[in-house]
């Protein structure tokens, strides 16, 4: 079986924006490509797992993530091997798109899709994230999971306010660059 290291999107990978629905929007975080290279030096298999509710609002589609996606990629060196990502939200504008699913953070939806498509050992992955909702998917399934931020983040999950935040991350990281030795020392 592989190991990967998930990782959410935005406010980790790039710059969170409240609509990343343009090429031209999107900005990598400072030293996002050099870490990835290291991970991925240390574990070959890294995966994007995201919301995308601007799908269901209508203010993007699918194929638009999709592209945005792709420039993602090709501005980090083609680092990612695959981006999964949630077109849903509770509360959409598009009816087709108001679903309770299973892919949407804070479930694990997503990351046991890739388990089951990459034959991904989940107890011995790991799951990056900057929100509460990160963690609890990456617990739920099964990874150890590591919150971008300080340990006093209280990301809530959007209009989930019922979600636990007794949940806490295996590790803190105040930047990606801390990601790269933690996985080091606990790989």
């Amino acid at each position: 079986m592989n190991k990967a290291v998930f990782f959410d999107r935005d406010g980790v990978i790039n710059e969170n924006g409240a609509c990343l629905n343009r090429k031209d929007k999107i900005v990598i975080l400072p030293g996002v490509k050099e870490a990835l290279g290291k991970i991925k030096a240390l574990v070959p298999l890294l995966i994007v797992i995201s919301n995308q509710p601007i799908i269901a609002r209508g203010l993007s589609n699918e194929e638009e993530i999709k592209e945005i996606n792709n420039c993602i990629n090709e501005k980090i060196d083609n680092l990612i091997d695959w981006f999964y990502f949630c077109p849903h939200h509770p509360n959409a504008d598009l009816n087709k798109y108001r679903v309770n699913c299973e892919c949407r953070k804070p479930r694990a939806g997503m990351i046991f899709q890739a388990a089951k498509d990459y034959n991904i050992d989940l107890s011995n992955s790991w799951f990056v994230g900057d929100m509460i909702s990160d963690i609890i998917a990456g617990k739920s399934a099964g990874c150890k999971t590591i919150l971008l931020k300080s340990p006093d983040n209280n990301n809530l999950i959007e209009g989930d306010k019922s979600i636990s935040l007794d949940v806490k991350p295996d590790f803190y990281a105040k930047e990606i660059s801390e990601v790269v030795g933690y996985i080091e020392r606990n790989d």
